[in-house]
């Protein structure tokens, strides 16, 4: 099995398109249980990745998508801090959806590693 840390690390150099393709790696070689968390990491990813392509809609929908997984798995899963991620994201999400996009970008967060 792969491990999270170069996920991790891909999606916090802002390369949203090989941190979604690590992390689908990873999906796919994971357990039943595990494979919800791993889908909300990779729907994360094809958010910001629209989010950041101006593909708005696309980052809304992938985003929210991403946090209904993820929530079931709060407060962290696989050391990765879930709690302040989501709600960061959430306040991304916000911003879409009242069409304040000015310094969306900036907005992102890095993910977290808790060991």
């Amino acid at each position: 099995m792969l491990d999270i840390t170069e996920g991790v690390r891909l999606f916090n150099d802002s390369d949203f398109f090989a941190a979604h393709d690590f992390f689908e790696d990873l999906w796919m070689e994971a357990n039943y249980d595990e494979k919800k968390f791993y889908q909300g990491l990779v729907q994360i990813s094809v958010g910001c990745f629209h989010l950041i392509c101006g593909n708005l809609n696309g980052a809304k929908s992938q985003i929210s998508k991403g946090i209904n997984k993820l929530l079931d798995f709060i407060p962290k899963y696989n050391n990765l801090e879930l709690t302040k991620l989501i709600s960061k994201f959430e306040e991304i999400l916000i911003d879409l959806n009242e069409n304040n996009i000015s310094l969306i970008r900036e907005k992102i967060p890095v993910l977290e590693l808790i060991i």
